[in-house]
Formats: structure tokens, sequence, C-alpha cells
């Protein structure tokens, strides 16, 4: 068996090693990455730098682990930075995974692609799947997600109330020892029967010390990319149900390399909602990522649509621990209405 101690990113060989890899580092720590004829796994740990929810690892996080590990299926001709576009789909809800637990996350060749899991240690059902498409869409095409986008960035940019955030979240945390996106979530006000959420990325100098450290040779790794538009989907969903939720299902689809550089708008759409009780709630939401051009339109680079399991104890949570308390209050007004 082949232990890889760090790898580039994917226009390099799988054999390749880069120390001081920033992005390896952060989501394997000193973890050994080991290859075999089956496919690629390594056995970690879920520090606090993964949270996401208080106590619990952020989605976000698992889904840039396997497709890191994906990464170095690439010796086998498997290179997503080169089959674009890329589908990856991603399910949730087997064993729940809390910050400190070890897992095994794994990548395995399948017919078509890349199968993935990540399985908690002495659990039999996977805390998380995944399945990679090269040269494929998913079920929310880019045409769709370019028809729900408003023509230019400025249609929106003066309608953009902020919404609260964490303290420790990978994604939206303020107040992080580790490294992380230090996202700020807005609503878009105005919107009569839509309830549309975004985030933005390449519009601020700060950005250097915070989201644009997720990237090699200047493209972003496809981590950042994954944590961001779950959360800004999710988000969304809460608009819609005033339910906090885990993510059940996610698909995304990536269509071109997302440079440093590039101002990046993120969407999130709430959809539709089943449930009449608050312990029962699903929700619906897509969107993606767009680029800004000089001219002030709008290319979509990634779609996403996912599904939300509405939790009372994360509603709670909401409610007691996201800051500012003005934001937080505003943002359950708006929600649900």
């Amino acid at each position: 068996m082949e232990k890889i101690q760090n790898s580039g990113m994917a226009d390099q060989s799988a054999g390749d090693i880069k120390s001081g890899d920033f992005i390896q580092s952060f989501l394997f720590d000193d973890a050994h990455i080991e290859r075999d004829e089956q496919g690629v796994r390594s056995r970690l740990k879920m520090t606090r730098s993964t949270e996401g929810w208080i106590g619990i690892p952020h989605g976000g996080i698992g889904m840039g682990i396997l497709l890191e590990l994906a990464l170095h299926m690439g010796a086998d001709g498997l290179h997503p930075v080169n089959q674009y576009p890329f589908n990856v789909e991603y399910r949730l809800g087997g064993a729940s995974l809390r910050v400190g637990d070890a897992v095994e996350a794994a990548v395995f060749r399948r017919e078509g692609g890349l199968s993935g899991r990540i399985l908690r240690e002495g659990e039999d059902k996977p805390y998380m799947h995944s399945n990679i498409q090269y040269g494929k869409e998913g079920s929310y095409i880019k045409e769709q997600f370019q028809a729900s986008l408003p023509v230019r960035y400025e249609d929106i940019e003066n309608r953009l109330l902020p919404l609260p955030y964490y303290r420790n979240c990978f994604v939206c945390g303020v107040e992080r020892e580790e490294p992380g996106l230090r996202r700020r979530f807005y609503f878009v006000d105005g919107e009569v029967s839509e309830k549309i959420v975004v985030s933005l990325a390449g519009f601020d100098e700060e950005d250097k010390q915070s989201f644009n450290r997720f990237q090699r040779n200047e493209i972003f790794h496809p981590l950042p990319i994954l944590a961001l538009l779950d959360e800004a989907l999710g988000f969304a969903a809460f608009m819609v149900s005033a339910s906090g939720g885990v993510t059940v299902r996610i698909d995304y689809t990536f269509y071109r390399d997302i440079r440093v550089g590039e101002r990046i708008l993120f969407f999130g759409r709430g959809g539709k909602l089943r449930g009449k009780t608050s312990s029962r709630i699903m929700c619906w939401a897509s969107g993606g990522a767009a680029v800004v051009r000089d001219d002030g339109t709008l290319e979509p680079v990634v779609s996403a649509s996912g599904q939300w399991l509405g939790m009372p104890a994360l509603t709670l949570q909401m409610r007691e621990a996201l800051i500012p308390a003005e934001l937080n209050r505003r943002a359950f007004e708006l929600a649900g209405s």
C-alpha cells in the first residue's frame, strides 16, 4: 500500500508530493493518505477547525475531504480540472458526527466515475456518501441556474440585508483561531415570492487572509465552494422554513476553474417545503456560484440543489448563539413569512 504525504492540484499526478500544502494540511493534519488497488483512504480526526454547527463538523469539510481524495485518483486519468463539467452528489443521514470523532474517508472507482464515503469509527452506516461523475451535469443544470439569476450584480447590490453569523463556524465564524472562510450572508430584500440568500468572495482585500487561502496555483480548491454553497442554500432553506436544519442531500456541478481574483456571487434560493410540525420539516433549495464579469453580468460556474431536514434543537441553537442579536432577531422575523 502506497502512502501519500501531500499532493498538488488535480493537474498533477497523485504520486507528486508537495510539502507545505495548506489545503491538505488543513483537511488531514498529519494523517496519511493511503492508496491501493481499490482506491484511496485516510483515517483522520474531526478537530475543532472543522466546526460548523456548535460541536458538529461542517458538512462542507467532509465534502471537501472526499473531493481531495478524488484528486489522488488522477494517476488513472481522472482529472476534474480537465474534465468539466463534473458533478458530485452527496448524501448524508447515516451516523451522526461530532467534533473530536475519528473517521475513515475513502474514495473508490465505480463504473462511470468515483464513489466515496466517510465512516465514523465504530459505526456501520456512513455519515456521508458521494458519487462523482466527470463530463456530466447534475439534475439542476446551468440553464436553470442562469434563468434564476439577476442580469447584473447591480440589480441586487443595494438590496442586501446582512444576516447573523457564528463565532467558530468554518464558513461564517468571526472569532476562529483556525483558518476559515469568514463569509457573511445577506438576504435579498424586496422579493415577494422568493427567499434568496447570497454571499460574496473576491470583493474585499481581506479575502486574502481567509477565502483566498484555499487555493492551489491560483485556482480555488472545491472545498470553499462546496462549504459556502452548502451554507448559502441551507440558509435559504431556513428563510423558507424558519427551522435550522441538516443537509440530507446536495448536488453540485462545476463548469470550469474558479480563479483567485475573480469576483464570485453565491446564491441560495429557498424552494418547496413539506411537513406540518417543526420536527418533521423538509425543505428544498437551489442556487450556485456565478462570476461577476467586468460589465457586471453574471457567468454561472457552479450549479447546486439540495434538501434539508429541520431540527428543533438546531433552531434553538440559532436563536441562542447567532450574533449579533439584532440581526438574529430580524432573520427570524423574515424567515417563514
